[in-house]
């Protein structure tokens, strides 16, 4: 009712590029290796790659500062803009088989959670950054707590994080959303408008460790 509200008060061509502010729907790139910023059609085939990742080894030692890696390689199904991504679950707010989707346009917002397609890919090591509306797919965010589980599947690997922070920050501070080289996280982000739906300079930010990753078998076709 919020949104409708501000919609009826203020012109779409006004409230637009606010909502491209909040979603970073104007900040689309390609990612890395894969071509996300365009829809697949019939002359684009899976873009399945063997892909070499360099994971931290987690210390026995918790006062140790250093921190080693392993490279192990895996199968990446890479996600074309606009695909069916993979599912979030967060059963302790009762977020259950929410889809999430490469890119977060409008259109893609309306349908399920959006992956920012700025951040790593699901597997990777670095920052994950899902974001979604506060009055559909992340209604339920501000009712997540730290320590919640969070599972985030995609056809070729679940990941498993639990939460470790909740933080609230304006739209202008991206210093959550930022890579975090050599560091796994998960990021979630809604408008926070202390309680209330609808839009707000204000974000409400989850911020989730990695718990651990679960590789799944690729057939890759010949």
């Amino acid at each position: 009712m919020g949104v409708t509200v501000l919609i009826l008060l203020k012109p779409y061509s006004n409230v637009k590029p606010y909502l491209d502010t909040v979603f970073n729907q104007s900040n689309t790139r390609t990612n890395g290796d894969s071509q996300v910023n365009f829809f697949q059609n019939e002359d684009l085939d899976l873009n399945i790659q063997e892909v070499e990742i360099e994971e931290p080894v987690p210390s026995d030692d918790s006062n140790s500062s250093s921190t080693e890696t392993k490279v192990t390689k895996h199968t990446f199904i890479y996600p074309y803009y606009g695909d069916r991504y993979a599912t979030l679950n967060i059963e302790n707010a009762g977020m259950k088989d929410l889809p999430v989707y490469c890119g977060t346009d409008e259109s893609l917002l309306e349908m399920g959670v959006g992956w920012y397609n700025g951040s790593v890919y699901i597997g990777k090591v670095g920052n994950v950054v899902l974001a979604a509306h506060n009055h559909t797919y992340f209604y339920m965010l501000p009712a997540v707590k730290v320590g919640d589980i969070v599972t985030l599947e995609t056809s070729y690997v679940k990941m498993t994080y639990i939460v470790s922070d909740i933080v609230v920050f304006h739209e202008t501070d991206y210093t959550y959303v930022l890579p975090t080289k050599g560091k796994d996280r998960l990021t979630m982000y809604t408008c926070w408008n202390n309680g209330y739906l609808g839009m707000s300079e204000w974000r409400l930010g989850v911020l989730c460790d990695l718990v651990s990753r679960e590789w799944k078998e690729v057939e890759v076709p010949q």
